[in-house]
């Protein structure tokens, strides 16, 4: 491989660490006693906000890369047919635990 491909797959992986980066930089999660948010964006913000009392149960998935950097899926099951996924999400293990702990 000559300097030329070793320097594309140099930026391909860098601009990849930077988007990566920047959405974790731009994602919020709280968890009160009262309600869970999520909020993510910057410039287009997309919140979702579920009452705990409506939540009936977490769901955790991750990779076989996820369990090793520790990230996953969150899916909040909520009263009725209604659900929501929180992609990539740091420790989802901790974050499923604090949630079903209130």
């Amino acid at each position: 491989m000559d300097i030329v491909g070793v320097v594309i797959c140099f930026l391909i992986a860098a601009s990849k660490f930077v988007r990566a980066w920047f959405k974790r930089w731009t994602t919020q999660i709280v968890v009160t006693d009262r309600r869970v948010l999520y909020i993510r964006g910057f410039i287009k913000r997309h919140t979702i906000e579920i009452n705990m009392d409506k939540i009936e149960s977490v769901d955790v998935d991750q990779t076989v890369l996820g369990r090793f950097l520790n990230f996953g899926d969150v899916q909040l099951h909520g009263t009725g047919t209604t659900w929501e996924l929180l992609r990539d999400v740091d420790r989802p293990l901790a974050l499923r635990n604090e949630i079903t702990a209130r």
